[in-house]
Formats: structure tokens, C-alpha cells, sequence
């Protein structure tokens, strides 16, 4: 936590002041609409307005984020912001109002792409679930401060609409004054097709389209509940803040949790016990005790769901794809907040306001339901992340694919007729064990060895298939088998597909498992040299983070400070802050190499380095 906030403090200060305005502008204008004599439809379509200001900026904040960079885009969307909580008591039509929504709905989706993806990239997968639990910690303190601002003030009047715009001006002057290194470089930003990140986790996807109802309820239809129900302007502020300190406080727990177990566990748990109290509290419509009690549980389960899934779709996903995937989670949010406010508002035209806890119950239920089915789905897969079908028959698929792109590339397999079930024909981890530790042995690891390659693609390449496919997480439960998973995937692709871009394909499967594998202490229970193959994708990853956590892992894992191997990390590392990436690799992903790339290269490129780095430790 300190780590995050050491590199984001100034971010999360200005989420903090700009989630006053959005606490206000949501439980205000519900308020001031009932006031005014708005209809519930006129009110549904205001509040859903907000989300239809969501679907754009979805699509369209990755591409200025992309442009001019996080700390801009933050700045220019708050000043907007600010503007509109000014207009909305100067207009107070329903026109005007549900208008003014769709554009503060664009702003606040484009602040919430540029935190978030801010966040996810001064995160790793070991600490991202604090990471985004500290942010919403953050978010639910300023809606918490903003019911407070809501009882000091006359709902009629002005002030209460001066003093959030005012807060939200400020919300940007920390992060303008206090910017440096730690925010994520622009130039890596890149989209992520929604086909994508519904393959990388439909459980996510699915969690937020359904979330999105429920938070468009449980933001935009309190108020019409509160007046329904009977509640005071007092009592509606203090379930919606008690709605909110719920989630604050179980926000940093279950992220504690979620990088310590199952998330789609954690998710089913938290669903069931926010559905389940949300359709009790339907059996006591005129209870306020009831009411409150159900605001508490469903905040303090639905609002941490929201960032549990977030790191849940990142666990698989590069740095540079989590604008994209932030942009693409809350497209798909609000296309289910969109919903949400008629839902809700017919409801309970039909049967009262009993109705607005009934759908919030029956979404939180549905949400656990497919949290369940996705683990019976997949039983196998650990907490690294979602890995999902790419077709019906994907084996072939990408077997294919492999052919077109590596001439040597063929389909043969290796009989084990002990085992039984899909996996019988192919290798077991004890087989990639066997091969590379002792048949290979270490003087032909990082030998350029044409034999050996091929050796390799015989017998390994349809069991790399299967892993791409999301078939081996069960070698996820022991050092031993994570250690040939890492194997398999880190190391063997690089033989099998040299000089391809598939040489790198399953990197970020093996950096998940690595990382996975380190938060257990695994690597200290394999012993030397093997040991280093659970720092090799930190190694081979083209971000700082993990190039600095692997230098930190050879130096106090392996014998003699990491030896030679620390050299070649340190080699690795340097390339990274000098290119962001390695230009080694260019040539077979199809990238351009920059002027002072093509003169690293010609300098002899990786191993040039290595012997520079080398030179200079020993005369040092």
C-alpha cells in the first residue's frame, strides 16, 4: 500500500475531491427532482442519461489518453465537470438535466479509465487487488463526505451545488503540481477489442454488465426509494453513507483477500451475501432499520465486487492493455447502468418501493449463479486469471496458426497410455522435467542448438497448445508443476519458434504463473539452478516493475548474489528504461526499430550489453 501510495498519492486526492461532486450530483439531483415534480420516468431517464455519457467515453478516452497523457485528460474532463454541477440549478428541466448527464457521465467514465489504468500500471498482480481497493477506498470516502455536504444545506437552493464545483476544480491542482515518472507513459497505451477481454474474462464482463444495474440503482434510485418508503432527506443521506462507509470499510479487506485466494470465489461470496440480504429486505418494506441494514450489506458487497473484478480482468492483461480493458469494462458497465434506473423505477410503479431492493437482489443472485458456473467451468484455473475457449476445436486452430508462421512446426505427440482423459496423449510436467533438467541439462539452456529445437517441437509443442488453450492450471497447485508450466511456457517457445512472434506468445500466461508462484514462496523450494526459471518472465517482460522486481528476486534468490545471471538481468533491465522494450524482439513481432534502436543492434544488441555490463563490474 505504501508502494501505491508513494507513486499515486496525488491521484487519489484528486479522485477524492472529485467524487464529492459525483456523490452530490447523484443523491441531489434524486432529491431535488422530487422537489421540483419531476415524474419517476423523467427521473429514470435522467439518471440513465449519465451512462449514456458512459458508452462514449468508453470508446473514446483510450484515444485521448493515448494522445496527450493521463494528467491531461484527468485535468481537462475535472474543469468540465465542474462546469455542470454550476448549470444543474440553473436549468432545472428534465431536458436539461438528463443533457447535462450524458456529459458528466463522459467526464466521470474518462477520469475513471485514466485512475484506473494509472493504478493497474503501478500495480503487479501480487498487490493490484489493494491497489484498486485503496482507489475505491478513496471513491467511497468522497460520496460519504458528499451525503454529509447534502444535510448542511437546502436542497433548494444554490450552495449546495457551489461548494462540490468548487472541490472539483481543486480535484486536479495535486495532480498538475505533484506529476513526475510514476505516471504511465502514453505512448504504450494501446485499445483492446471487446472480443479480447471478453476471452480474457467473461466472468469479469459479465459481473460488470450486471454490477452496472445495480450501482445505476443504487446510485440514481435512492432517492425516489427514500421518498417512496417514507424516509427523510436525513435519513435517505444516511443510508446512502452508510451504503458507501460499508464499502469503505470491507473495500481493503477483500483486497487483501482477492490476492490471497480465488477471486471468482471471493466474487461468488460477496454476490450471494449482497443479493441474498437486498431480497430479504423486500419481506420489510416500511422498515427504516431494514432498509439501512440492507444499504450497509449491499455497498459492502456490490462496490468491492467493482474493483475485485477489475483486477480480476487485469491478472492476464500487459500494462498497455489496461486503458483499453478499463475503457471496455465500463462500456459494458454501462450498458448495464443504462438499464438499471427503468428497472427499477417500473418496479416499483407495479409494486412499490419494495420493488427497488427485489431487483438489486435478483441481480447480485444472478451475478453469484455465474461466478459458480464459470468455476465449475473451469475448476482448474488459479487466481493468475481467466483463460478461456478460443473455439470449438481451438487445439487445431492454433496448431495451424503455428504452421503458418514456423515451417517447422508440426502435430506429433508422445504416447503415455497411464493417463487417461483429454491430457493422455500428451506430456506430464514430470516429462518436461526430466527432458530439461537432466536430458538437456543446463549447458544447452541458452545454447542456439537447431537439434534441440526441433527436439522440443516433436514433443512439447501440442502440450504449449493446450496450456495457450488454458488446459494446464491444475499444474498450478505444486512448486514442481508450476515449475515445468514455467518451463513450458517461458522457456520452450524460444526453442520451438526462434526468430517468431510465437516466441513470445505464452509470455504472459508465464508471467501470471511466476508471479503466482513467487507470492506462495515456491521458488525457495526449488533449489538452484532451476530456481531461476520462476525469474525468467520477469525477466522477459518489457516493464519496468517487473524488470526491477526480477534484479531484486537473482540477486537475493541465487547463489553468489545471482552471478552471471544478475548480469543478464541487469542487461534486461537496462534495455527496458532505455526503449521501453527490448529491440531484440522487433524484427519478429513486426515492430519498427527506432534510429537509436538500430544503433543498439548493431552495437551487438543484448549480448553487447551484457559483455559492456560484465567489463564494467570487473574493473569496478
Amino acid at each position: 500500500m505504501i508502494q501505491v501510495l508513494g507513486s499515486a498519492w496525488a491521484l487519489l486526492l484528486g479522485i477524492y475531491l472529485l467524487m464529492i461532486g459525483n456523490g452530490l450530483q447523484g443523491t441531489l439531483l434524486g432529491l431535488r427532482a422530487q422537489a421540483e415534480g419531476f415524474a419517476t420516468l423523467e427521473i429514470s431517464v435522467v439518471m440513465s442519461a449519465y451512462f449514456v455519457g458512459f458508452l462514449f467515453a468508453s470508446r473514446l478516452a483510450p484515444v485521448l489518453i493515448q494522445r496527450v497523457g493521463h494528467v491531461r485528460v484527468f485535468s481537462a474532463l475535472g474543469s468540465m465537470i465542474s462546469a455542470i454541477l454550476i448549470l444543474y440549478p440553473l436549468l432545472p428541466e428534465p431536458w436539461a438535466w438528463a443533457l447535462g448527464r450524458v456529459v458528466i457521465g463522459f467526464c466521470y467514465c474518462g477520469v475513471y479509465i485514466t485512475a484506473e489504468s494509472w493504478l493497474n500500471n503501478a500495480a503487479s498482480n501480487e498487490n493490484r487487488g489493494k491497489a484498486l481497493s485503496l482507489y475505491m477506498v478513496v471513491q467511497m470516502g468522497g460520496i460519504v463526505t458528499a451525503q454529509w455536504l447534502i444535510t448542511q444545506g437546502d436542497v433548494m437552493g444554490f450552495a449546495v451545488f457551489i461548494i462540490p464545483s468548487v472541490l472539483v476544480s481543486l480535484s486536479f491542482a495535486p495532480v498538475l503540481l505533484s506529476v513526475t515518472q510514476t505516471a504511465p507513459a502514453f505512448e504504450n497505451t494501446r485499445p483492446l477489442s471487446m472480443q479480447r477481454l471478453l476471452r480474457a474474462s467473461p466472468l469479469a464482463c459479465m459481473g460488470m454488465f450486471l454490477l452496472g444495474s445495480v450501482f445505476a440503482a443504487q446510485f440514481g434510485m435512492s432517492a425516489v426509494y427514500g421518498t417512496r418508503a417514507g424516509l427523510t432527506e436525513g435519513q435517505i443521506a444516511l443510508m446512502v453513507s452508510l451504503a458507501y462507509t460499508a464499502a469503505m470499510l470491507a473495500q481493503y479487506p477483500i483486497g487483501f483477500l482477492s490476492d490471497r485466494m480465488d477471486r471468482r470465489l471471493l466474487i461468488l461470496i460477496l454476490a450471494a451475501l449482497g443479493g441474498g440480504v437486498a431480497a430479504g429486505a423486500v419481506l420489510f418494506p416500511g422498515s427504516v432499520w431494514v432498509a439501512l441494514l440492507a444499504a450497509a450489506v449491499v455497498g459492502g458487497t456490490s462496490n468491492p465486487l467493482y474493483a475485485l473484478l477489475i483486477a480480476y480482468a487485469n491478472d492476464y492483461l500487459d500494462s498497455s492493455d489496461m486503458a483499453g480493458a478499463s475503457a471496455g469494462l465500463l462500456l459494458i458497465n454501462g450498458l448495464g447502468a443504462i438499464a438499471g434506473p427503468f428497472l427499477v423505477g417500473g418496479v416499483m410503479d407495479a409494486i412499490g418501493a419494495s420493488g427497488f431492493w427485489g431487483i438489486i437482489g435478483i441481480l447480485m443472485i444472478l451475478l453469484a449463479l455465474y461466478a459458480l458456473l464459470r468455476m465449475r467451468a473451469a475448476p482448474d484455473k488459479p487466481i493468475v486469471g481467466e483463460k478461456t475457449q478460443f473455439a470449438p476445436h481451438p487445439r487445431r486452430r492454433h496448431a495451424r496458426r503455428c504452421h503458418a508462421r514456423h515451417p517447422h512446426s508440426r502435430r506429433t505427440t508422445r504416447m503415455t497410455p497411464a493417463r487417461t482423459g483429454p491430457d493422455a496423449l500428451l506430456p506430464s510436467a514430470q516429462d518436461i522435467l526430466d527432458f530439461w533438467l537432466h536430458e538437456a541439462g543446463e549447458a544447452k539452456w541458452y545454447a542456439q542448438d537447431e537439434v534441440l529445437d526441433a527436439a522440443i517441437r516433436a514433443r512439447f509443442e501440442p502440450l504449449w497448445t493446450h496450456a495457450m488453450e488454458g488446459g494446464l492450471g491444475l499444474w498450478l497447485t505444486s512448486p514442481e508443476e508450476a515449475l515445468a508450466y514455467l518451463i513450458l511456457t517461458d522457456q520452450f517457445p524460444r526453442n520451438m519458434f526462434r526468430g517468431h512472434a510465437d516466441a513470445f506468445a505464452s509470455d504472459p500466461l508465464a508471467r501470471a504463473a511466476a508471479k503466482a508462484a513467487i507470492a506462495r514462496g515456491w521458488d525457495r523450494r526449488i533449489p538452484p539452478p532451476a530456481r531461476q526459471f520462476f525469474y525468467l518472465p520477469l525477466m522477459h517482460s518489457e516493464n519496468l516493475n517487473d524488470q526491477d522486481r526480477c534484479v531484486r528476486l537473482v540477486m537475493t534468490g541465487m547463489p553468489d548474489g545471482g552471478g552471471d545471471m544478475l548480469l543478464h538481468a541487469l542487461a534486461h533491465r537496462e534495455q527496458i528504461r532505455r526503449f521501453g522494450r527490448f529491440p531484440g524482439r522487433n524484427a519478429a513481432l513486426g515492430r519498427a526499430s527506432t534510429p537509436q534502436e538500430q544503433a543498439f543492434l548493431a552495437e551487438g544488441g543484448q549480448y553487447g550489453l551484457y559483455k559492456r555490463i560484465r567489463a564494467e563490474r570487473i574493473s569496478s
